[in-house]
């Protein structure tokens, strides 16, 4: 019974970091067409990358210095994911998939955003130029 509650804690703990997210998004429904695999691979970084140019004026670097303290944030996160079960000494074993997928999941999202297109540039190739 108890690794039941855990697994229910833990696939709530993914839906807070994923599909709560992913339903904003879907609901904002603007036309921001950057890089649109990695906004739906990565809602909630999404979400915190359109806060931070509202706040910052659609400065880069302000935006990609967020993603980077990010980092160590989520990595601090998955505190939260894992303290139901060291309080209440459930074996970490029988959920690893999940505490791996959660893992991995938090330390590739910030990552992911560090690296971006500058918002509503359109880039010309310089070919025939001569």
């Amino acid at each position: 019974m108890k690794t039941q509650l855990m697994d229910y804690w833990l696939y709530l703990y993914l839906g807070c970091i994923y599909l709560v997210p992913l339903f904003r998004i879907i609901k904002l429904n603007n036309n921001d067409t950057r890089f649109m695999l990695r906004k739906l691979l990565f809602p909630l970084e999404y979400l915190i990358q359109v806060k931070a140019e509202q706040a910052f004026n659609n400065s880069r670097s302000a935006t990609r210095l967020i993603h980077i303290l990010l980092f160590p944030m989520s990595v601090l996160g998955l505190v939260g994911a894992s303290m139901p079960l060291v309080s209440l000494n459930e074996p970490m074993m029988k959920h690893t998939a999940i505490l791996v997928f959660i893992t991995y999941y938090c330390m590739l999202a910030p990552i992911t955003f560090w690296f971006q297109p500058k918002a509503g540039k359109i880039y010309k190739t310089t070919r025939g130029a001569s």
